[in-house]
């Protein structure tokens, strides 16, 4: 009787020492989350249904008890959410369990192996996280175990934080699927986040799925992971190379930033359309997101900076650029994508459909765009016929494209929809007005000055085919700073120098007759612009003819086009920044407010 008494005695004391031990790592365990939720940091253990999902291959060995380090376990099987990540408490209810544990750990029949699972050198507990919390208590460093080995080709480490230990399963398994590490061993597809790798085997998958499609038989795994690398992935890279990307977002990879363009293009399209450059993405995604963009006075500065020189838009976008970005990194023609803004659907069906027809020379995609006031406009009656109008329009011309009737501010949806196109028509139903202190009073000053790319302006419709062209080149200035691609030693301004470029592009595809007129400034200054178009355009195979005015610039290419009966027009953008316009005119308003034929402003 006194023995028992003894016993019942020592019992209740240990159990009072352990429930006193149990409070303490309950309270550290409060303040490891308070920490946590503060810094951040993940204190949970990782669910090992979670890591063994993404795994490639499972081994089946034969359990072995071993000691295993107490440090070396990061996981559970089935209580992640119980205890945290040093096993400490974290539920109330468990008090009873953990301090009969304790006591049962602290007498001579001590307490059975735990079970776990091994994946790489970590450990995941599928039976014995009380066991385990209690080890922790009293500082033991080992703790016997019943181990099964799942995996031990995954590089994780017992330092690994959760996402680590997701992402490099996902990494084993998309090498195990891929094998890019020995068929493309220059290849560093280096991705920091769990879900990534998943990803970027879908982006592969999918491509061996459309190139069987194609090429009309069976792909080869090798033979798609090589051609989705050389056609797909590098020519983004390219991009993001080019661009110094990775300046702008430190905290990314090449191959993080390939994944984020090419998923926002995919969100873009379902918004835009189809065909949307992966140059025009890459640079909205840095424009707004980049490091160095995102700065307040970087933002104020390229204001500034907008206002004393015609030569950036309020985008970033300097001229040439937008060309330049397409030459470099994109191999489709200059013009893959057309925006046509109508105003009427009534009265604008003749302008409509030649715009359509224009832009089948080039294949490009075609993106009608009628904005309305009120959202309710939006699902009526009419709408529906319209829009039913406007895709039989565009299937009888056989053209790709889509109608977007949209709602809210005029300008501002047409800039945001122009940026992602290539070029973008406008029917001119309210021409500048020709008078002092106007810069930025009409509606064409934000258009021209806001969209990056050409525009083409339309008093009534596009003459199909385009035959004939003038090439308006004035305003020659004395040497100044050239593309890379222009091999002229002295031209015109930038904007006149991608005027230029416009026309070779559209003589190429088109065949129509260039006629250059070359006005204004000084008659030395005009006879060294006339050899050096000429010598460009001989070396490029133009169908060019030339010539030289005296006359106001405006004058000299309205003369010209009625001369030759152009069909178009095509000529720079502002040479004046948006501060000088306020006291000097503009040959583009001029030209605009008379012509009677289509003008192509170019940026």
């Amino acid at each position: 009787m006194y023995k028992i008494d003894n016993e019942e005695q020592g019992y209740k004391m240990a159990s009072n020492l352990a429930e006193q031990d149990f409070n303490r790592a309950r309270r550290a365990a409060d303040w490891q989350l308070a920490i946590g939720f503060l810094t951040g940091k993940k204190n949970d253990l990782i669910d090992y249904n979670e890591v063994r999902s993404r795994l490639s291959s499972i081994w089946n060995v034969p359990i072995v008890q071993k000691d295993i380090p107490i440090a070396s376990i990061v996981g559970s099987v089935s209580r992640n959410n119980d205890f945290t990540r040093t096993f400490l408490p974290k539920m109330e209810h468990d008090k009873s369990r953990w301090v009969k544990v304790k006591v049962a750990n602290e007498s001579q029949e001590g307490v059975p192996p735990i079970d776990v699972y091994q994946i790489g050198n970590v450990y995941f507990v599928l039976d014995g996280h009380h066991r385990i919390s209690v080890m922790k208590s009293i500082g033991a460093d080992m703790i016997a175990a019943n181990v099964r080995v799942i995996n031990t080709d995954v590089p994780l480490l017992p330092t690994d934080s959760p996402d680590e230990i997701i992402v490099k399963t996902e990494r084993e398994a998309f090498l195990r699927s891929t094998h890019t590490d020995k068929w493309l061993p220059e290849a560093n597809l280096e991705l920091k986040l769990p879900g990534q790798y998943p990803q970027l085997l879908e982006h592969i998958v999918v491509h061996r799925y459309f190139m069987g499609l194609d090429f009309q038989r069976d792909i080869s795994p090798e033979e798609a992971v090589r051609h989705w690398y050389d056609t797909v992935y590098m020519p983004v890279i390219q991009i993001v190379r080019s661009r110094d990307m990775l300046r702008g977002f430190p905290d990314k990879t090449e191959t993080e930033l390939y994944l984020w363009i090419e998923n926002h293009k995919a969100e873009l399209q379902d918004t835009f359309g189809e065909d949307i450059r992966t140059t025009a993405v890459a640079w909205k995604l840095e424009d707004r997101y980049a490091t160095r963009q995102r700065s307040p006075l970087n933002r104020i500065w390229r204001q500034i900076y907008a206002w004393l020189t015609p030569n950036m838009s309020e985008w970033g976008v300097r001229t040439g650029d937008w060309r330049q970005e397409f030459l470099d990194n994109d191999l489709s023609p200059l013009i893959k994508r057309m925006m046509i803004a109508v105003a009427d659907l009534n009265e604008d069906r003749e302008y409509l459909r030649s715009g359509i027809r224009f832009s089948k020379q080039y294949d490009a995609w075609v993106g009608i765009v009628h904005v309305v006031k009120r959202p309710t406009m939006l699902n009526s009656e009419w709408m529906v016929k319209y829009e039913a109008e406007m895709t039989r329009m565009l299937e009888e011309e056989g053209v790709k494209g889509k109608f977007f009737a949209l709602s809210g501010n005029l300008t501002k949806i047409l800039i945001e929809r122009a940026f992602w196109s290539d070029i973008s028509l406008f029917k001119l139903k309210h021409r500048p007005l020709i008078h002092h202190l106007k810069p930025a009073i009409h509606g064409w000053n934000s258009i021209i000055t806001r969209i990056p790319g050409p525009i083409f302006v339309i008093p009534d419709k596009i003459n199909h085919p385009v035959r004939n062209v003038v090439l308006a080149l004035s305003r020659c200035r004395p040497r100044s700073r050239l593309s890379p691609s222009c091999a002229l030693g002295f031209f015109q301004s930038p904007k006149a120098r991608e005027a230029m470029y416009f026309a070779d592009a559209l003589s190429k595809s088109s065949g129509c007759k260039v006629t250059v007129v070359i006005s204004g400034t000084t008659e030395t200054e005009r006879i060294k612009a006339l050899e050096e178009i000429k010598t460009y355009y001989t070396e490029h195979n133009v169908n060019a003819e030339y010539q030289v005015s005296t006359k106001a610039p405006d004058q000299a290419i309205l003369e010209c086009a009625d001369s030759i009966q152009a069909d178009l027009i095509i000529m720079g953008g502002y040479s004046h920044s948006y501060f000088m316009r306020f006291f000097r005119e503009s040959t583009t308003d001029r030209v605009l407010a008379v012509t009677k034929i289509p003008v192509v402003v170019c940026k």
